[in-house]
């Protein structure tokens, strides 16, 4: 924050921290939906890359780890972040007293999954399900109609701008779009619409969980009841508020539209464009600073709700899971015994072959049934037939357990066991593997059903009971269902998976084309990229190949699932007319939709442990590519020139923090022999320039309240100034350090661009694609310059 000290948080460019995953988008997005819906919607689930909580937390911290490791191999800049614009030629002078953050990405809250409460739920009854929301009228229709007859309104004449302002008028015109959208506040409206999904979503999951005889975690209607309770209370508000900051904020375009109609009068004259492009410019940063206030003052009134709504549907996508598999087991329940919860594991017992299933934990037992495809008949080392083995392998009373504990394997502990130990001499001491779920989590699952506390979280009476299930069922009810199961459809279909694997493909093919583009723009550094975009295409085939076949598979698992709910569905269209008798076909449909749904959910996990390690890789590449090509332009439209030998090495946007006078907003370059900071807030006017032989070190420091990163470079004594403090507009400040690290050592003289060693292509392509102990798949991308590879399972290293 410019003007303001960073609060105790530094390191130098030698040391790594972990970022933060809740400031940064490792995601793609997600399509909003775009207007607050008129009565309540029904539950609807579209499964997405980061839409689970609990996923994207793992997600980061495998995505941590792969860099750590990747850095080991080949130190390289490979940032989290992408250049949110191309740079401006005119920036606005930063305000002292404000931070200087960057807006920051929408990013669902991530929830820890948590052991279940002991508190005993308040009786169904006393729990009425809350009446029809109100609606919200959509922002973007009053603006259009505001905008009616009005003429083109913020419409900036681009067409007839000369080419000396053209570049900054564009990028005014493309500001003024986005405020127009910004003011319309459709975005929120859909964060309401989702929310409103979620929460339908969660109460359809538990009523379906307690129906199907899961008894435990009764804090679940709690937090159920306590989010949708709050939520009501609030909603109206967050109505309101979106329809006052509408209204107010639909006037404060009058005057930038008046402005803009003057600035079209003299656009084709440089002379007299520059000042009203600038007071343009002026009036749309302000404006855009108070909705970013607005929207955070909004989103704060709902973000805590949020997040209980996703992690409730998270612990319950689990539990359907659990039951499902219960449902399909070889072994029968006993009298009085109830699930409290299942994970997929396998038996480690050191040798090749160990078996793979599902450890179940009930109020009596601890059972592991072995549940896996093996190969019947194999023609040269290929399956060509096998059949499903489905066997119960442990079956202890929870007396029959010594003790038990949770610990971690692999590399960098990625991989959960618990290792329990049985007085049973013919098993003693077993560890399990299990996959999807913590260990300590389980550890503590077991102490407590052993203990008999389990018992403390059974759930009291038939749990919480929805109107629509309950009252009568109406043709609009079955109409409402049948568009559940319409969009149902999709999600069995695994669409969104195969639309971002169709994604993921488009942007291997780009890599090489962008970077002949950035070598034909003059970036003559990092010889190492052709051989990082050639790899990456090579086992491009192989990961297609590979997430197209467990697509197939999962898709046929759930489509037999589809046509038992399309089944259901005829049958209850059949007795439409017949209230009392539609009832029970209504509330089995209901449930199987939403056991259908975390069914979807789980394959689409299934599918995603495939390819998302390689998505990752293409992604961080394609993110430094955006970096280079925006310091070109920067460069390209600096006051100075480049020397004869000299390469640029990377550029942001940063505010010089002075000693002295107030803090001015610019560009920070860095080349392989200088570093320098240009003022763009008038005048292009080159204001630092130091020779790298002149840089003594260079730490990153970090507002705690904030989140602002800082850059701090100490000069000698030859240079302008001593000290040098820039608060950055990106999170890219470790990268940074790196790369000043090289252009200090003269690493990038050496790093000129040569064509890959035909012998190290060989290397990789020839490299093992499963493990020589355990026959595991190894799906990780291999990086150039990597040696070896670690297997996931069982930790084996394989030399390449």
């Amino acid at each position: 924050m410019p003007g303001r000290r960073s609060k105790g948080r530094s390191r130098s460019a030698s040391r790594a921290r972990t970022r933060k995953p809740s400031r940064i988008r490792r995601s793609r997005p997600a399509k909003r939906t775009r207007s607050v819906p008129r009565r309540r919607t029904a539950a609807k689930r579209t499964p997405r890359r980061s839409s689970n909580p609990i996923r994207q937390q793992r997600r980061n911290t495998k995505r941590k780890n792969v860099r750590r490791q990747a850095q080991t191999i080949d130190r390289r800049p490979r940032p989290v972040v992408r250049p949110a614009a191309k740079p401006r030629r005119v920036q606005v002078k930063p305000r002292p007293k404000r931070a200087t953050k960057p807006r920051p990405t929408r990013v669902r809250p991530v929830s820890a999954v948590t052991g279940a409460g002991r508190r005993r739920p308040v009786r169904a009854t006393e729990r009425p399900r809350p009446q029809s929301r109100p609606a919200a009228s959509s922002g973007a229709g009053r603006l259009a109609a505001a905008a009616a007859g009005a003429g083109a309104f913020l419409l900036l004449n681009s067409a007839a701008a000369h080419p000396d302002i053209a570049y900054d008028v564009d990028l005014l015109g493309d500001s003024l779009g986005d405020l127009q959208e910004r003011v319309s506040f459709d975005e929120i409206e859909g964060d309401i619409n989702e929310l409103d999904s979620d929460l339908d979503h969660a109460l359809s999951l538990l009523e379906s969980a307690r129906e199907k005889g899961f008894h435990f975690q009764s804090d679940l209607e709690d937090v159920a009841y306590d989010a949708m309770s709050r939520w009501q209370q609030v909603r109206d508000k967050v109505i309101d508020d979106i329809n006052g900051y509408e209204r107010d904020f639909a006037d404060s375009l009058d005057p930038i539209d008046q402005s803009v109609q003057q600035l079209n009068a003299v656009i084709n004259n440089p002379g007299q464009a520059n000042s009203r492009l600038r007071d343009v410019r002026r009036e749309v940063d302000s404006l855009e600073d108070r909705l970013e206030s607005a929207e955070r003052a909004i989103e704060k009134v709902y973000s805590d709700i949020e997040s209980k709504a996703n992690e409730l549907v998270h612990r319950l996508t689990r539990i359907h899971w659990a039951l499902t598999q219960r449902d399909e087991a070889s072994f029968e329940m006993n009298e009085g015994e109830d699930l409290v919860m299942a994970v997929a594991a396998e038996w480690d017992s050191g040798k090749k072959d160990d078996p793979e299933g599902v450890m179940f934990l009930t109020n009596q037992r601890l059972l592991f049934e072995r549940k896996e495809k093996v190969a019947t008949k194999k023609v040269l080392f290929i399956t060509t037939a096998s059949e499903m083995v489905q066997e119960l392998a442990i079956d202890q009373p929870l007396s029959e357990i010594s003790k038990h504990k949770a610990h971690n394997k692999g590399l960098f502990g990625r991989h959960d066991y618990v290792e329990v130990v049985f007085k049973d001499k013919k098993l003693g001491e077993v560890n399990l593997h299990i996959n999807g779920q913590g260990s300590e989590y389980w550890a503590n699952l077991i102490k407590s059903a052993k203990s008999g506390k389990i018992e403390d979280e059974r759930t009291t009476g038939a749990g919480l009971s929805f109107a629509d299930l309950t009252g009568e069922v109406t043709k609009a009810h079955i109409v409402e269902v049948q568009e559940e199961i319409n969009e149902l459809q999709d999600e069995m279909m695994l669409k969104d998976s195969k639309d971002e694997l169709s994604e993921l493909g488009t942007e291997v093919t780009s890599l090489e084309r962008d970077l002949k583009a950035l070598r034909g723009r003059g970036y003559a550094i990092e010889k190492n990229l052709e051989g990082d975009v050639t790899v990456l295409t090579m086992q491009w085939d192989r990961v297609k190949e590979a997430s197209e076949k467990t697509i197939e598979h999962q898709t046929k698992l759930l489509g037999e699932q589809m046509k038992e709910i399309q089944d259901t569905m005829a049958d209850l269209a059949g007795k439409s007319g017949n209230p009392n008798a539609a009832r029970s076909s209504y509330v089995r449909l209901k449930s199987s939709i939403a056991s259908a749904e975390a069914q979807a959910e789980a394959a689409e996990d299934t599918v995603l442990e495939i390819y998302d390690d390689y998505a990752d890789e293409v992604e961080t590449l394609g993110a430094h590519f955006d970096w280079v090509d925006w310091m070109l332009d920067a460069i390209n439209t600096a006051s100075f020139k480049l020397l004869a030998t000299e390469s640029g090495v990377a550029a942001t946007e940063a505010v010089w923090e002075r000693s002295s006078g107030e803090p001015q907003n610019g560009i920070l370059y860095l080349t392989d022999q200088r570093l320098l900071w240009e003022d763009r807030t008038g005048d292009y006017e080159l204001k630092l320039e130091v020779a790298m032989a002149h840089v003594k070190g260079v730490e990153e420091k970090e507002d705690e309240e904030t989140g602002q990163e800082y850059l701090e470079f100490t000069l000698d004594s030859d240079a302008p100034v001593k000290k040098a403090r820039f608060a950055l507009a990106l999170p890219v400040a470790e990268d940074w350090l790196m790369m000043v690290g090289r252009a200090r050592s003269g690493d990038y003289t050496e790093d000129r661009a040569v064509e890959i060693d035909k012998e190290e292509l060989d290397r990789i392509r020839n490299a093992p694609e499963q493990c020589e102990v355990c026959g595991a798949p190894l799906t990780q991308p291999i990086l150039r310059g990597q040696t070896e590879i670690n297997c996931e399972f069982c930790g084996s290293v394989i030399r390449i």
